[in-house]
């Protein structure tokens, strides 16, 4: 019995292990994210449409922030990411108290940036809102 309780145990903590090898921080991670650091200029518009605004993103502390939504009252959110050859690959969802949610995805390799974003909000009063925009952005040196 108690040898039988000792390999259960190892294997748990063999398991456990090798499962944290290829952890990337990501959401309530208290290491920094492979993004942190990275600011990007550039412009934003419609799924489809002419760019129509600039924003300034930013990665800092496993968090992900738009600079523009600032006055639509959305924040930094945690972001996640994962890597395909010279491909970094990040998703965030940043949320505002007023104007609901949007969920990022993007691509950066080397010193570009593309993502889209899908800004959604539940209303009760008019149609539910779901629109779509794209953003391409160069990294800002120092």
């Amino acid at each position: 019995m108690r040898i039988m309780l000792f390999l259960i145990i190892l294997i748990s903590f063999i398991a456990t292990e090798i499962s944290a090898e290829n952890v990337v921080p990501g959401p309530q991670s208290s290491k920094e994210g492979i993004l942190d650091g990275m600011l990007f200029n550039g412009h934003v518009g419609p799924k489809g449409g002419a760019a129509n605004d600039v924003d300034e993103v930013y990665f800092q502390n496993g968090q992900f922030h738009s600079k523009s939504c600032n006055k639509y009252g959305f924040g930094s959110a945690p972001y996640v990411v994962s890597q395909n050859g010279n491909s970094i690959i990040f998703k965030a969802v940043t949320h505002s108290t007023k104007h609901g949610q949007i969920v990022w995805e993007g691509k950066v390799i080397g010193e570009e940036m593309k993502a889209t974003s899908i800004w959604t909000k539940k209303r009760w009063y008019w149609f539910d809102a779901h629109e779509e925009f794209w953003l391409e952005g160069r990294l800002k040196k120092e």
